[in-house]
């Protein structure tokens, strides 16, 4: 769609949309005062219908589709409602880094800073009809990629249902879950900014640590140290093969392991792991059978978004589905937390309140029944407090 003459905010004659950058993150409502000179930047492939129209309703200059790197488009409701406005919509132009308030010029579907007039970033507007066309092409790859990968599940499934069902060919290893919390880190590049969300989680649950391939480096870069690694041996460093954890090492499902000739070098022991699975699901089954209370894994979420794309494991389809009785994601624990944050703080603050008028009272020598009322007070805040921490 081309930008018409009745949306265009021209600076100095330049041709174009001139308006505000405003970045909506995924899972966050719509800015409330959106309006005909914002720009709107996000991921169209994980914003709902009301989203998109939300932005209609505004009227914004412009909307700029932000998807992570190298993910195709999703067939989701929001780039048919889009496109069945006037609004331009340009893809390929990654403005995720650019500051939320930064003024920008869209040209062609070039995005200019209109400050120093330099070019930010590079796409394409694309018009109604293409953005239509492509989400059908969506769809269709969509729902082709779901069928491949079930297909995918059901075989592994065939081949490991006496593993996912009743633990037969687990390893025997010397880590006991018995009635424990246990957090996984797998290497996904979310799990950094994971791990440290759930430090309040780690440091009153004092939960099994176990590190599934360069997962193992996270947990030694905040200076945990893993109960148990799950990873190939070349894969991560001697430290982390050293600090003594149990080490157990992927294997295909006839035995065959890489890496073991690092396990020799460096005089340790290991435990290999035949499956069809991936390091990440013999984590989650070595910890579901071993009995496990709760499991806590990062990375990556699997959500219909991410369910289907090329790099999601079909076993991992039927291993979450396997242990999903006890297992949560690291995102989900970290909002727990948060909450539970909030009320210790107002917590906090009545219990200075409290110290107070305490003090007050005994500074003044006030009448007894009002010193029996603040150490009742007291107590019943007390009560409440321990209710929080359970």
């Amino acid at each position: 769609m081309k930008m018409s003459g009745l949306l265009s905010r021209r600076t100095n004659d330049l041709a174009g949309v001139v308006g505000t950058v405003r970045q909506i993150k995924p899972g966050s409502p719509v800015p409330r005062r959106l309006g005909t000179k914002d720009i709107a930047v996000l991921d169209l492939n994980r914003a709902p219908a009301e989203i998109a129209r939300a932005l209609v309703e505004s009227e914004v200059a412009a909307v700029v589709h932000t998807p992570r790197d190298e993910e195709g488009m999703l067939p989701r409701a929001a780039f048919r409602i889009l496109a069945e406005s006037t609004i331009p919509v340009i893809e390929d132009a990654d403005l995720s880094d650019v500051a939320d308030g930064t003024r920008v010029r869209i040209d062609d579907g070039v995005v200019y800073s209109v400050k120093s007039q330099g070019e930010i970033a590079s796409g394409r507007e694309v018009d109604s009809a293409t953005l239509l066309t492509e989400v059908d092409t969506a769809e269709s790859g969509y729902v082709e990629s779901a069928l491949a990968h079930l297909a995918n599940a059901t075989e592994f499934l065939s081949l490991e249902h006496p593993l996912l069902l009743d633990g037969e060919g687990l390893p025997s290893i010397d880590v006991d879950f018995t009635d424990r919390h246990v957090v996984v880190v797998t290497g996904d590049e979310s799990s950094r900014a994971q791990l440290a969300e759930i430090k309040p989680f780690i440091r009153e649950y004092r939960p099994l640590l176990v590190g599934v391939g360069t997962g193992a480096e996270f947990l030694r870069s905040v200076r945990l140290t893993a109960d148990l690694v799950v990873a190939t041996p070349t894969d991560v460093s001697d430290e982390v093969l050293t600090d003594g954890a149990v080490l157990v090492v992927p294997a295909d499902r006839d035995g065959r392991a890489e890496g073991l000739e690092k396990i020799t070098e460096l005089g340790l022991g290991a435990t290999t792991f035949p499956a069809a699975a991936n390091a990440r699901d013999m984590a989650l089954l070595l910890a579901y059978h071993g009995g496990a209370e709760m499991i806590v894994v990062t990375g990556d979420d699997r959500g219909l978004e991410n369910a289907f794309r090329s790099s999601s494991a079909p076993s991992s389809t039927m291993v979450d589905t396997a242990v999903s009785s006890r297992l949560i994601h690291a995102a989900a624990c970290a909002t727990l937390y948060r909450s539970r944050g909030a009320g210790l703080g107002l917590a906090l603050v009545v219990l200075a309140a409290l110290v107070a008028v305490v003090v007050v009272v005994l500074a003044r020598d006030a009448a007894q029944d009002l010193l029996i009322w603040a150490v009742e007070t007291w107590n019943s805040f007390a009560l409440w407090v321990q209710g929080l921490l359970r």
